[in-house]
């Protein structure tokens, strides 16, 4: 009997002269702590060598408390299961469940017959580090981040709600919020309103109040980038942004805006609940950390699958003729001016850009939760299709955003070794209320947040119809914190882009100008990150809708009352040099196909851009003042 053995300590005797066993002891002696106690087969009692087989040893032995031997998978399960409550569901199985054991002890026996193998897969897919290794680093970067990101979007909406709106906007937020609350008082539910639109501009939503609302978040934000209260900054940042999200749906109804939310949201359960987010203390929760990979999973995993499914009313899918990026670069909303020069490039760089784009995205998913060198190549794929996005392209703070989630699936031995030490300090273990109540509800937030994201998955993945679980995903829909992803399904292959003409007898034309909608004549394409220009972005899906039914959408009406009533604020939406000098009466609306022209053409022209009018989509009428 071991005299410095507790009365409750199991030991775990294993083989010495293995390399491949000692790379996997350490790993589980770091996990296990002081539950276990290591020891050599070379040193072991004569029953326990005989347990496992005599030289040269075949299996693992742990002599329990009571003194019973157990070998193999059982014992690499309770050594495991010793002191992490999740492996204990593992070593439960085991003794529970006949072919979960048959099938560990067949695994382990053919590991243990193959070491040599299994050591060379063991450096190729963790390399020199097998230990579990924590993530302090990404843990106090990510939050900040995220609220960085925050930041963005908040300055970017400050600058452009007056417009959008604000009392002289184009959709004032106070007349949607009074309408959606006549709508529920009179079917009997007053209170309804407020779940089915939550925001906290219920409680104000003047111009004034809107800019305090914004202000609001933009100091929460502010303060989570600085740690400062980051469970509480989280929280407001996510709710101020919520509230404009749902009172503001036709301008704020984009996967960037849901992405952030859900974003936003798992991060209050992901920083400390304490005044301050130091260093030393910030490795988040297993299950918090779990859930933003979970996260990052169905985002990528969600995209390479809607493009599967993408047929168009025609029944052709671009993506899997291979022919979608030969027109991407000029259908995007926004473009910029290295699209124009990444639509050259011949047809084979484009179908293999397209192959590269599918592995990323549906197979790099599933090396997150592989070995550590499987997950950091998952972190450069994404980092990588990220860059490549942003630089071919504008899609507001969605890259930003995604490349933040990325930066959480690095560990603290894949940051730079000069890094490491600011972050070595050990974690604070605090018993203090916020921490314990953080501990008690995590659990039963992660499960929902599970159940109601893996039943959208299974919606994208089309295992289950709408109408089956429609009930539980309206229920929280309203929050917008559980969501799907995939952009451009559907790839489109032509650009319709609607312009907007008035005039003050019906003769004379002259256009608007926006800021960022593209024009035949304008090869000015320049980089807006991180700024959403959001009305130049419905434009694009207003000259589609345009196209596709031959009427533009509602809100295009309001648009042009605004504008026909000169509102100062919907004016600084639109570009100052473009802006007719009349007073208009009668307005036309007009679709043109536009096209990138060929180097040829540019290089005789000078111009980006070629149009070809569309005269059936011609609309002209007279606005009464």
């Amino acid at each position: 009997m071991d005299e410095h053995r507790s009365q409750n300590q199991p030991v775990l005797y294993w083989d010495g002269d293995c390399a491949f066993c000692r790379r996997w002891v350490e790993r589980w002696q770091a996990a296990s702590g002081q539950a276990v106690i290591y020891r050599t087969l070379q040193a072991a009692p004569p029953d326990v060598m005989a347990a496992a087989g005599g030289e040269p040893f075949q299996r693992i032995v742990m002599s329990c408390p009571d003194g019973s031997l157990i070998t193999g998978a059982h014992a690499a399960l309770a050594a495991l299961a010793a002191d992490q409550p999740g492996s204990s569901l593992l070593l439960r199985a085991y003794r529970i469940l006949p072919m979960f054991r048959q099938t560990a002890e067949a695994a382990y026996h053919w590991v243990a017959g193959h070491r040599k193998w299994c050591a060379a897969m063991t450096n190729l897919l963790w390399g020199r580090e097998t230990l579990v290794t924590s993530y302090r680093i990404s843990g106090y970067v990510f939050p900040r981040l995220i609220g960085l990101i925050f930041v963005f979007a908040f300055l970017s909406l400050w600058s452009q709600i007056d417009g959008l709106a604000g009392s002289q906007g184009i959709l004032p937020v106070e007349a949607h919020l009074t309408a959606v609350k006549e709508s529920f008082t009179a079917a009997g539910r007053p209170w309804s309103a407020w779940w089915s639109v939550p925001s906290l501009l219920w409680f104000g939503s003047s111009d004034f109040m809107l800019h305090v609302w914004l202000a609001v978040g933009t100091a929460a934000s502010v303060a989570l980038v600085l740690g400062l209260l980051p469970a509480v900054s989280a929280f407001t940042a996510w709710i101020c942004y919520l509230s404009f999200a749902s009172a503001v749906p036709v301008f704020l109804n984009f996967q960037w805006d849901a992405l952030l939310l859900e974003a936003g949201l798992l991060l209050v359960f992901y920083v400390p609940w304490s005044l301050r987010a130091p260093c030393g203390a910030s490795d988040p929760p297993r299950a918090a950390r779990l859930l933003v990979w979970w996260l990052l999973f169905r985002l990528m995993f969600e995209s390479g699958v809607v493009k599967l499914y993408g047929f168009d009313a025609t029944g052709r899918n671009a993506w899997l003729e291979g022919t979608a990026l030969h027109c991407h670069y000029f259908t995007q909303p926004i473009p910029v001016w290295t699209s124009w020069w990444l639509a050259q490039f011949p047809a084979w760089f484009h179908l293999f850009s397209l192959i590269v784009v599918f592995a990323i995205e549906l197979l790099g998913p599933f090396f997150i939760i592989g070995p550590r060198r499987l997950r950091m190549t998952a972190f450069w794929a994404f980092s990588l299709l990220m860059v490549l996005i942003m630089a071919s392209g504008h899609y507001g703070f969605f890259n930003l955003l995604t490349l933040a989630l990325c930066v959480s699936l690095v560990d603290d031995a894949s940051w730079p070794s000069w890094l490491r030490p600011r972050f070595a300090g050990s974690a604070v273990v605090t018993a203090a209320w916020p921490a314990r109540l953080r501990g008690k509800l995590l659990p039963w937030f992660a499960l929902l947040m599970v159940v109601l994201t893996t039943l959208q998955l299974l919606l994208v993945l089309r295992v289950v119809r709408p109408p089956a679980i429609a009930p539980l995903l309206e229920t929280f829909a309203p929050l917008r914190s559980a969501n799907s992803y995939g952009l451009f399904s559907t790839m489109t292959t032509e650009r319709p882009e609607i312009t907007i003409e008035a005039s003050a007898d019906g003769r004379t034309w002259q256009p608007y100008r926006f800021r960022y909608q593209m024009a035949a004549d304008d090869n000015h394409l320049p980089f807006l990150l991180p700024h959403m220009p959001r009305l130049d972005w419905q434009l694009w899906f207003a000259a589609l809708e345009y196209r596709s039914s031959g009427q533009p959408p509602g809100w295009i009406m309001p648009l042009l009352g605004r504008l026909q009533e000169q509102s100062s604020p919907v004016l600084g939406l639109l570009n100052p040099d473009g802006q007719p000098d009349l007073l208009p009466s009668f307005f036309r609306l007009r679709l043109d196909l536009l096209t990138f022209t060929p180097s040829e053409m540019r290089a005789a022209t000078g111009r980006m851009w070629k149009a070809t009018p569309l005269p059936g989509y011609t609309i002209e009428g007279h606005l009464q003042r």
